[in-house]
């Protein structure tokens, strides 16, 4: 992307009326980029991997760490008549002190409202099939940046399924500015199947999300008994999918 595409987007995000992501997908069959090196693992009780609770991440809102509203969704969502159930999980690493590096993983259905980059109402909700896991919110502390710590979780729950989901396709999302995170990702195995556009403010909205069915025959081999996930499909507004 050009600089100055990216600061014209960053000049009209910050008005709340746009988002712009990029939708990411990866599978356990995937090989992992030979150049990286081994992911770091946890040598002793100073780094630990694991499934986060709410209350681990009181630290990290009260020094202003992260948002007060990361973590508050950690629970099943019940189903309704316009989508099924969903289960999310924060898994992290841990030093001594505090959580050092997260990432949401979630089943089933994710509400617009926890997943968003900078604006809450411009949100995209998530149904994913039976067989894909969906991976957002990803943080890591500044000070501990640079060691591999993202890295290490994402294979974690792609490669070597820590949480035990025995999941065939992975999506995650990242702003479509941010293109560190995007590295992190490609590096292990991610691939680009498109952006995600949401424009607008209350019930004055449109979107454009990626048609799944096209691209991801476009850039990964899968079974047609396969299915794709629904994306933004209760956004209010207009919705196209190219």
């Amino acid at each position: 992307m050009s600089a100055t595409l990216a600061t014209l987007y960053r000049a009209i995000r910050r008005l709340h009326v746009m988002d712009v992501t990029c939708l990411l997908h990866a599978s356990p069959v995937q090989p992992v980029d030979a150049a990286e090196p081994p992911p770091i693992r946890p040598a002793s009780d100073e780094l630990v991997a694991h499934v986060i609770e709410f209350e681990e991440l009181e630290p990290l809102r009260r020094d202003d760490r992260i948002s007060p509203v990361v973590g508050t969704g950690i629970a099943r969502t019940a189903a309704s008549s316009d989508h099924g159930p969903g289960d999310q999980w924060l898994f992290g690493i841990r030093n001594d002190e505090r959580v050092i590096s997260f990432i949401w993983a979630a089943t089933g259905y994710i509400p617009a409202s926890e997943n968003f980059s900078r604006s809450a109402h411009l949100g995209s909700s998530l149904n994913m099939p039976p067989h894909c896991g969906f991976l957002f919110n990803a943080w890591t502390d500044p000070e501990h940046r640079g060691r591999g710590l993202m890295a290490n979780l994402l294979r974690s729950l792609i490669h070597e399924d820590a949480l035990g989901l025995n999941l065939q396709d992975w999506f995650a999302t990242t702003d479509w500015t941010n293109v560190a995170s995007q590295s992190t990702f490609h590096k292990c195995g991610f691939q680009r199947v498109g952006r995600l556009y949401r424009v607008g403010r209350g019930r004055m909205q449109a979107s454009v999300v990626p048609d799944l069915e096209r691209r991801m025959k476009e850039t990964v081999q899968l079974e047609a008994s396969r299915q794709r996930p629904h994306i933004a499909s209760d956004a209010p507004g207009l919705r196209w999918s190219l």
